[in-house]
């Protein structure tokens, strides 16, 4: 499972403050969508394993022997109408041959750098707050369109084979004509190393405007297409990872401690 601006670490890391900055949402939206968060955590913590390819062997060869990255939409198709928005939900997974959990899993939590990882999608990064395995990030993104986020995002270490990570998006902000492309992004990530190499899958959750049928079938050229730049995101990781003589930079020492948690509301709740 990313900034020409000024920054405001006061500010930015009490993210109860955060939370309210950005693109707003209607009162039903923001129902929808927590509501449709609420299920899917959910569904996350009953299934039972790690990563999909444990148990579906035509996935996991695709992943393994084929070396492709495939995406499942894990509640139905896409995507999922609430009140004055859409919900799109996938699962990305990629086998990254020859890659160690320890420099993935670097590498990604080098926040200041993540324009350098995938400059495809990532304009310019920056870590903002740090405490302990959680970190508040802000980035500006390229697409769907240029937009500014902010971050929460908490890493754990399952095993010494095995992390995952949750990130929830605090502020969405698109630069310019508002198209609504995006408005909220969570994702939930699961690393899982094997002495051949290590698997990433990845469940985006995004929120985005209301559009009609033929703006979704235009899908990538009006920049509505999140299973397009969850793909983007894994192969531009195994590029990253595998690259050789990349240096990955320690998090930052001395960055100051983030405020509370960011949690997403309970289904209902005001």
């Amino acid at each position: 499972m990313k900034i020409a601006r000024r920054w405001k670490p006061a500010a930015i890391c009490c993210l109860a403050a955060a939370a309210l900055r950005g693109q707003q949402l209607k009162p039903e939206t923001a129902h929808g969508f927590d509501c449709y968060v609420n299920a899917a955590e959910a569904r996350m913590g009953e299934r039972k394993a790690f990563v999909l390819a444990d148990a579906d062997a035509a996935l996991n060869g695709q992943l393994v022997r084929g070396q492709k990255i495939q995406t499942v939409a894990p509640n139905g198709p896409n995507p999922h109408k609430i009140a004055g928005a859409m919900v799109y939900d996938w699962i990305g997974a990629i086998f990254i041959r020859g890659a160690s959990l320890d420099r993935l899993i670097r590498m990604l939590q080098d926040y200041d750098h993540r324009a350098q990882y995938f400059p495809e999608i990532i304009s310019t990064s920056k870590q903002l707050c740090r405490t302990g395995d959680r970190f508040v990030a802000a980035m500006r993104m390229k697409e769907p369109a240029v937009i500014e986020t902010e971050s929460d995002v908490t890493w754990e270490r399952v095993d010494p084979r095995r992390w995952r990570c949750r990130s929830y998006s605090t502020k969405v902000q698109e630069i310019g004509t508002q198209h609504n492309y995006l408005l909220r992004l969570y994702t939930y990530w699961r690393f899982a190393e094997v002495e051949a190499g290590v698997y990433v899958e990845a469940e985006s959750i995004t929120l985005s405007g209301e559009f009609g049928s033929l703006m979704r079938t235009l899908g990538s050229m009006v920049g509505i297409n999140p299973e397009k730049s969850l793909k983007k995101t894994l192969e531009e990781m195994r590029e990253s990872v595998l690259k050789p003589g990349l240096d990955f930079t320690a998090p930052p020492a001395g960055i100051a401690e983030c405020g509370p948690a960011f949690h997403p509301p309970a289904c209902g709740s005001e």
